[in-house]
């Protein structure tokens, strides 16, 4: 009998032990996102992941940086991560590629804006100005040509394009070109403004959004984006959305605790003055893909070769 109790003990010891290993496998759902605004729309819950207890539907999760948009497609083709912030119109075009990452929801609306030295109070003082840009042949090309063609804007000259956003603010805070309007993305513009306040001097804005959506309908630039492997358990995603809805919310309305926190998590982004001045411009705003959809079609079909050539399945959409 003693023999009995004493094998009996050991099974269930080793049942224990065999439960406790199991309690302790949790899977973890890795989250990719490119360097700059999209990082703001994750910010809560990237604070929340440093506890080690934290978890969204019984999955911990994991938060990788990646380099910009070749980053975030490597992170999808190789589907070395589950879910992916990124440019809604890369998301579509690697769908119909057949990457199998669902729209989930959107994040950011835009964070472009014409900026200059030279007084600007609305789009046509556009007029017979210098335009340096950024972006040649993206959608963002697309969208400021929209508002440039709507608008019957004519340059004084022909635009000239620079490598990305960084280049375009270096020479507004240069300014050594008269008559002369740059495109600036936040939160770098925002950089710009202080540096040339220190100067003595102004920057004048014009929201690249709220102009494209005057001459287009009322549809809005959907920029970034959330996408998910299809099999991706959806009780998770609820979840998870929830909470980036929540942190979207925090964000925007808590302009300094925000940049405090992404300070804190070493984010990348700017200096805390000027993060909480760029809150506002980067757009952050949630918005579920189907409730996305009339605005994401429109961009489409204003310029498709941007998202694969044409409109997406619906089953693309989450």
């Amino acid at each position: 009998m003693k023999k009995i109790n004493v094998i009996l003990g050991i099974c269930l010891s080793l049942f224990a032990i065999a439960g406790c290993k199991k309690d302790k496998e949790i899977e973890t759902i890795k989250i990719a996102m490119p360097s700059g605004a999209p990082i703001l729309s994750q910010l809560q819950i990237m604070d929340k992941a440093l506890d080690e207890e934290f978890q969204i539907a019984n999955y911990k999760v994991k938060f990788d940086i990646v380099n910009g948009a070749d980053g975030v497609k490597a992170a999808i083709t190789s589907k070395s991560h589950d879910v992916v912030v990124a440019p809604i119109n890369l998301g579509a075009t690697l769908f119909k590629n057949g990457s199998g990452y669902k729209y989930l929801a959107n994040v950011t609306n835009g964070n472009l804006f014409f900026a200059s030295t030279t007084k600007l109070e609305s789009i046509n003082d556009l007029n017979g100005k210098n335009l340096v840009l950024f972006g040649e042949n993206t959608i963002n090309d697309a969208v400021v040509n929209s508002i440039l063609t709507k608008n019957n804007i004519e340059p004084n000259e022909n635009i000239t394009y620079l490598a990305d956003t960084s280049k375009t603010q270096a020479e507004l805070v240069a300014d050594k070109k008269e008559n002369t309007v740059y495109l600036v993305a936040e939160p770098v513009l925002s950089a710009a403004r202080i540096k040339l306040k220190a100067q003595g001097k102004e920057v004048y804005v014009l929201d690249v959004q709220k102009e494209f959506s005057v001459v287009n309908d009322g549809n809005t630039f959907l920029q970034a984006g959330i996408f998910a492997r299809e099999n991706l358990d959806t009780n998770f995603i609820d979840a998870y959305l929830e909470e980036v809805k929540s942190s979207i919310s925090f964000v925007n309305e808590n302009n300094e605790e925000a940049a405090k926190l992404a300070a804190k998590l070493e984010t990348g982004l700017p200096a805390e003055n000027v993060l909480a001045s760029a809150i506002p411009g980067c757009n952050l705003c949630f918005t579920s893909s189907q409730d996305a959809k009339d605005s994401f079609i429109y961009l489409v079909n204003l310029a498709p070769k941007y998202f694969g050539g044409e409109k997406p399945s619906e089953d693309f959409y989450y």
